[in-house]
């Protein structure tokens, strides 16, 4: 046949061809992502907006996430969201960006509020008051992690706030110059399950009377002192209190005297760090990267 090549089909597919073949057409155009397509990400499930939400952290969902819709801010006050509230070292705390203590401890009561007594962390800084101790001490009893960081709360706040919080394991008191020796011995008692210590210089309060009490927190397993006047005789007692210390970090504490006596003492201790022989007095400022030991640090441990 004269103008037909042969092997090509130029013969249209029967009727009936099409109609088996077209629900599958049909389903592959309807699987292809349309690029001006717009998703109601309003109709998300509740529980895997939260799983989203817990990426965020406390701040971005009270400050943005959870004034989107009214689905958003349903996900927003699920209470797991709020077991974990780090309001330290946000970007809000700093420059111009830096909201009112007003502001920031309303956020941090809304952040309780939606725990519904879940809160197991709580991370805060200078914008911490005695009255937000207290609002923590009254809805958290379940707290285990507690970091206060360059906080101008009194001793009595945060007393009274250490005597409700039997559950807690781990304690960072960084540069809060009001809080003593005394709030260390009453945690002794009240947090029979503190594992974890964490004491930056200003911690103490200035002059002190008597030993910090750290000695009678039988249960430590880490401890850190940064900057403390401490004494020799005070950190032998401590070791000999504190049987389970698997990890000692001892800086910029000048009294101290480091001899064989004290390494001895020390030798069951799994990790050591104590002052060197140049020991001085260092003025820290709440960004200073030396203190570097966070809580985080230890659980990975």
């Amino acid at each position: 046949m004269k103008g037909v090549a042969w092997g090509v089909c130029h013969r249209r597919p029967s009727r009936s061809y099409e109609m088996e073949v077209q629900p599958f057409a049909k389903k592959r155009k309807e699987m292809e992502v349309q690029p001006d397509a717009v998703r109601d990400w309003s109709e998300l499930p509740l529980d895997v907006l939260a799983l989203v939400f817990a990426k965020l952290g406390a701040v971005e969902v009270l400050m943005g996430a959870g004034l989107v819709c009214h689905s958003w801010l349903e996900a927003a006050k699920v209470p797991s969201l709020w077991r974990y509230v780090d309001m330290e070292h946000h970007e809000v705390l700093r420059g111009k960006k830096k909201k009112t203590q007003d502001v920031l401890c309303a956020m941090a009561k809304a952040a309780v509020d939606r725990s519904s007594g879940e809160l197991e962390v709580f991370a805060g800084s200078e914008f911490v008051t005695d009255d937000l101790l207290k609002y923590i001490a009254e809805r958290s009893s379940s707290l285990k992690s507690l970091s206060l960081d360059y906080c101008n709360v009194s001793n009595e706040a945060f007393t009274e706030l250490i005597i409700k919080l039997p559950l807690l394991e781990e304690l960072l008191i960084s540069l809060c110059p009001f809080v003593d020796g005394d709030a260390y011995e009453i945690a002794s008692r009240a947090c029979a399950q503190l594992k974890r210590l964490m004491l930056r210089q200003g911690s103490y309060g200035g002059e002190r009377e008597g030993p910090l009490g750290i000695e009678f927190m039988h249960e430590l397993r880490y401890l850190t002192l940064v900057g403390s006047d401490i004494t020799t005789e005070e950190l032998v007692a401590i070791i000999d209190g504190c049987p389970h210390l698997e990890r000692l970090c001892v800086r910029n504490c000048c009294n101290i005297v480091v001899d064989g006596a004290l390494r001895a003492k020390c030798s069951r201790i799994k990790t050591l760090i104590l002052p060197t022989l140049q020991c001085r007095r260092i003025q820290f400022h709440p960004d200073d990267g030396i203190f570097t030991d966070k809580f985080d640090d230890w659980r990975s441990a």
